[in-house]
């Protein structure tokens, strides 16, 4: 399977839990709400291709690589350090981890209202 793929299967997931989230690349970005996606182009080298924010308000990284993907210097880099920053990043590499974080993600709750 190619990352692209991976790519394709986590946006939809993502978009049908609702969760807010975007999408990060040395190239063309997507952010999304809702339905309404925005296009732009980022120089952020090594960020996770994927961001969002869960009902917490906890921010969480998802970046995608097959099963035989290796991460760069770069996004080893990025991962450490949103993690050591209490976001959640985490490194995917199948639908079903795709599928499990997303469920997983969209159950979190968020603050109490007043």
């Amino acid at each position: 399977m190619k990352e692209s793929e991976l790519l394709s299967f986590a946006i939809n997931c993502l978009k049908q839990s609702g969760l807010v989230y975007w999408r990060v690349a040395n190239g063309p970005v997507i952010h999304s709400i809702g339905t309404k996606q925005i296009r732009k182009k980022s120089p952020i080298k090594g960020f996770p291709d994927l961001a969002g924010v869960l009902p917490s308000g906890k921010f969480f990284a998802i970046e995608l690589k097959t099963d035989k993907g290796r991460l760069s210097s770069e996004q080893i880099e990025w991962i450490t350090k949103l993690n050591m920053s209490g976001a959640i990043a985490v490194v995917l590499r199948t639908k079903e981890e795709i599928k499990e974080f997303v469920a997983s993600a969209a159950k979190m709750k968020g603050p109490p209202r007043d």
